[in-house]
């Protein structure tokens, strides 16, 4: 019992820490607005300098980055074709590459589809991209400058969940001699 308290005790600080982190960025410029027009660096817009510092995302950089697109991500259910033998729905598979700038505050402007899949899937990515938390914003000899990303959403689900009416509940009175 004692171990399981302790279990339960690390995983709440771990949910309660990584919410935090998320947040970590939010009060390094209070009240900042980007709102003037300067050089964007990366993306479409062109290579990054050498010395540029990229945007760093809350809590870890690329990896919690990756891990907000697929904690935050939901599927549509966007139909490609049905199976030949089961008749069951096969979803359409493929990765949304959008491009973000982060401005001089940190915040995720700009979004834009570069390389699309399809409407429901390109929607769904530019919902994750306009959630964004709030980056540390780049930085080119000590200047806070507008850096973009092109990022991939990778929709790669081949089944649509079971309905709850499909599931079947586990019946510890069924007499499996009877088959």
């Amino acid at each position: 019992m004692k171990r399981i308290l302790v279990i339960l005790s690390f995983l709440a600080f771990t949910v309660v820490s990584h919410a935090a982190n998320l947040e970590q960025y939010e009060s390094l410029y209070p009240g900042c607005v980007d709102n003037q027009e300067s050089t964007i660096y990366g993306g479409t817009f062109g290579a990054w300098p050498k010395n540029l510092v990229l945007p760093e995302f809350p809590g870890g950089g690329d990896v919690e980055f990756t891990r907000f697109i697929y904690n935050n991500l939901t599927y549509p259910e966007v139909v490609e074709a049905y199976d030949s033998v089961s008749k069951k729905p096969i979803l359409a598979k493929g990765v949304v590459a959008v491009q973000i700038v982060i401005d001089r505050c940190g915040r995720a402007t700009r979004q834009e589809i570069i390389q699309s899949v399809n409407d429901e899937y390109d929607e769904e990515a530019l919902r994750i991209m306009n959630g964004l938390p709030v980056f540390k914003p780049g930085e080119l000899d000590g200047v806070r400058v507008k850096v973009a990303f092109i990022v991939p959403v990778k929709f790669s689900k081949s089944k649509l969940p079971p309905k709850t009416e499909d599931i079947i509940e586990f019946d510890e009175n069924y007499n499996f001699d009877d088959w």
